[in-house]
């Protein structure tokens, strides 16, 4: 009688395990490189008609827009961990370009795996570190390549033909028709798109053609003669302005020659400001076309789950592993603390919990997404994730009391700064030059650096206690932060500058 009431108990457990396990949501995570936010039609930007994004858009109707999210250190590989591991740059290891990640760092793949989820990546890596907690991955070298990728990983190595968005959509639709339905399931699905240079899909060639896009209200903005040293150095050491830059190359200078349906429209090369107008042109052009496939393919993932019926019981994240210039300052591409740089999109739709069409304005940042899925998914968040649960502004809850009141930012290369970023200030130091302030409120487009007018004394004041909280909160050592010279390092394998002072600014 004994057995067979442990048989009994032990069954009764064992089903609603099972029960549990199928209750569990299925994640699906579509991590981009560079998109602005403003490049998504959702965020309602000047670029709203120009930059249309009706699927993505989907995710923000049927569910939550985050439109005070950041990342705490704006370049490639060391937001992609702070992603994966909930942990500011000093703590995973990965600072700079191409670094690998911790051993001791946990990562959220690998929690849910040991869960009982089934784990699938598909698309950019970028870290020196192997996937982790992956049952299937299959991944492209450094950037990858817009046209015919190449594949490696648990499946052995792929050559693809074709448009690299439409390609890993092929292979992560793949792996979902053979799933287990038993399992719940997490799709790593990381485009290459819109990274520079902007590489679209042909059916997109003559997307805009003849259409002179908005322009940014700081496109010709004086950035060699600005009053902000964080700006000039960056201009002096890059080459991410639309004309000047690191041996006098900008936007400009690397795409004149470009040929169409790309090719740089008309202009006066005589005259600096022309040059200009036509690079953003160029620019903001190919950018568009190059999202349109983002938005084809995640339109493929969603009609998927609707086909399924699975929609119901799965989030659906959009985000981008930082925020990205189209042209603000007169500037490409990103790495600092300003708009848009640190600021990125984050989508998300999880109908059983979020209510269509919210909106979010707490500061949220990259790493909470490790804790927030650990938290939707029912797994222990390790105490070593230094970011928040979103759970409860998922649920329309009230801003936990203890939620931050700042972002933290740093970045350890030309020009090495740290700071924190507030819904109105954004404050920072910077290696062998004075702090720098800018009141978004007064001067929403950054225009001027204000550290030096007496009336922000006291605003000064207190943000220099909100960095120092800040700093002890998410424990870095103050010879840890950029610019004090015993910053942490990690080799790069391949400088891609000859100056070996930039060989974290020239590009990745």
């Amino acid at each position: 009688m004994g057995k067979r009431i442990l048989i009994v108990c032990f069954l009764a457990f064992f089903n609603q395990f099972l029960s549990a396990q199928n209750t569990k949501p299925n994640i699906v995570v579509v991590l981009v490189d560079d998109h602005a936010f403003e490049a998504i039609s959702a965020y309602n930007s000047y670029l709203k008609d120009f930059a249309k994004t009706p699927t993505i858009d989907r995710l923000f109707n049927e569910g939550m827009r985050f439109d005070n999210f950041a990342c705490n250190n704006s370049i490639c590989s060391p937001s992609r961990a702070s992603i994966l591991t909930g942990q500011y740059s000093h703590k995973n290891g990965v600072v700079y370009l191409g670094g690998g990640i911790k051993k001791s760092s946990p990562q959220y793949p690998d929690l849910l795996s040991k869960a009982g989820y089934q784990t699938w990546l598909v698309g950019k890596w970028h870290l020196d570190s192997n996937p982790k907690g992956y049952e299937k991955h299959m991944t492209v070298k450094g950037q990858g390549k817009y046209f015919n990728p190449t594949f490696k990983g648990t499946e052995g190595t792929w050559k693809k033909e074709g448009y690299s968005t439409d390609v890993y959509t092929d292979i992560a639709l793949d792996w979902l028709k053979d799933r287990d339905k038993k399992k719940p399931f997490l799709l790593s699905l990381q485009f290459k798109a819109p990274h520079h240079d902007y590489g679209h899909a042909e059916r997109y060639d003559h997307l805009l053609e003849n259409v002179a896009i908005p322009e940014p209200p700081t496109l010709y903005e004086d950035i060699r003669n600005s009053n902000s040293n964080l700006k000039k150095e960056f201009v002096k050491a890059s080459k991410f302005h639309m004309l000047y830059g690191i041996d006098d190359v900008g936007y400009y200078a690397r795409h004149k020659d470009d040929k169409a349906p790309d090719a740089m429209g008309k202009h006066n090369p005589n005259s600096d400001k022309d040059k200009i107008r036509v690079a953003y042109q160029h620019q903001i052009h190919k950018y568009i076309r190059c999202i349109s496939g983002n938005d084809d393919n995640l339109k493929r993932v969603l009609d998927y789950l609707d086909t399924e019926g699975i929609a119901e019981n799965t989030v659906v994240i959009y985000t981008s592993d930082q925020g990205y210039w189209l042209g603000q300052h007169g500037l490409y591409d990103k790495r600092l603390i300003l708009e848009t740089s640190m600021r990125m999109p984050f989508l998300i739709r999880y109908p059983k919990m979020i209510k269509p069409k919210s909106i979010n304005t707490d500061l949220c940042m990259n790493v909470d997404i490790a804790p927030t899925l650990l938290d939707l998914a029912g797994v222990d968040i390790p105490e070593s994730m230094q970011g928040k649960s979103l759970l409860p502004m998922l649920k329309g809850e009230k801003t936990p009391k203890d939620w931050r009141t700042s972002q933290f930012y740093n970045y350890w290369s030309t020009p090495f700064h740290y700071g924190i970023r507030t819904k109105r200030y954004t404050y920072l130091k910077i290696k062998d030059h004075p702090e720098e302030l800018f009141d978004r409120k007064k001067d929403p487009n950054q225009l001027f650096n204000v550290a030096g007018k007496s009336k922000y004394k006291k605003a000064i004041s207190k943000l220099e206690k909100e960095l120092e909280k800040q700093i002890e909160e998410i424990a870095i050592n103050p010879e840890e932060l950029p610019g004090t010279g015993k910053e942490p390092y990690q080799p790069v394998k391949r400088r891609t500058s000859k100056n070996k002072k930039h060989r974290n600014t020239a590009r990745n």
